[in-house]
């Protein structure tokens, strides 16, 4: 946890949830990220009101390998919302199957 990554103790298939807070006028994209590259992309257009945005994905890890988020430059202004007193992001996994070896 303190490095930021999730790091698979077994070889099987893995659920991850992204769950993000939208910035008012701000473009909202954010990858999960497996081993470097883009898995799955959470996207949200600028608009005039925040929102609650959600991406999930299932993954086959062998051990060792990383999961992690993150946020993508592009050309337009890019945020998630957050602030010190509660939690509007939130990432998890958790092993749905080993597989047997």
């Amino acid at each position: 946890m303190a490095a930021g990554q999730f790091v698979a103790p077994l070889r099987g298939l893995y659920f991850f949830s992204l769950n993000v807070h939208s910035w008012n006028f701000k473009e909202t994209y954010v990858h999960v990220v497996h081993n470097g590259a883009a898995a799955v992309i959470l996207y949200a257009q600028p608009s005039d009101r925040s929102i609650m945005q959600s991406q999930s994905v299932m993954l086959a890890l062998a051990p060792g390998d990383r999961v992690w988020v993150r946020l993508f430059k592009r050309e337009r202004e890019n945020a998630v919302y957050s602030d010190d007193v509660d939690t509007y992001i939130t990432f998890s996994g958790h092993l749905i199957k080993p597989e047997d070896d």
